[in-house]
């Protein structure tokens, strides 16, 4: 028996338990998750049915209410939109990063600079 537990979106795609539990697919027979939506936000029944050609069973503990298929649809709309919203605020948070890291090493180096020219100054006016 084999245990990967991992909290992540179904929608995010570096989740390392999950390649791990992949990558073992021949040495299993039954998968169990908490809500299906968390193994996968999007293809569910398409793991589900690559599992079973596999022999393996993919068994939900908790079944989700039985939604309207419009608000299934605006349930996955709003988890991509925050999948992709997050990504994008997490790359910007990464660019100001870089930059006030290299504004700051700028303004050591300036300063650096400063304090050598008023060092050589400073012995030139002794001589």
């Amino acid at each position: 028996m084999y245990l990967f537990e991992e909290v992540a979106s179904g929608l995010n795609d570096k989740r390392r338990q999950l390649i791990k539990m992949f990558r073992r697919l021949n040495e299993v027979n039954t998968i169990i998750v908490e809500y299906p939506d968390r193994l996968a936000g999007l293809g569910y029944n398409y793991l589900k049915e690559f599992a079973k050609s596999l022999n393996v069973n993919i068994e939900s503990v908790e079944q989700n209410k039985k939604l309207e298929p419009n608000e299934e649809m605006v349930n996955d709309l709003v988890s991509i939109i925050t999948c992709f919203s997050a990504r994008l605020y997490g790359a910007r948070g990464g660019r100001k990063l870089k930059k006030t890291i290299n504004e700051l090493e700028k303004e050591r180096q300036v300063q650096n600079i400063n304090e050598n020219n008023n060092e050589s100054n400073i012995d030139k006016s002794k001589r």
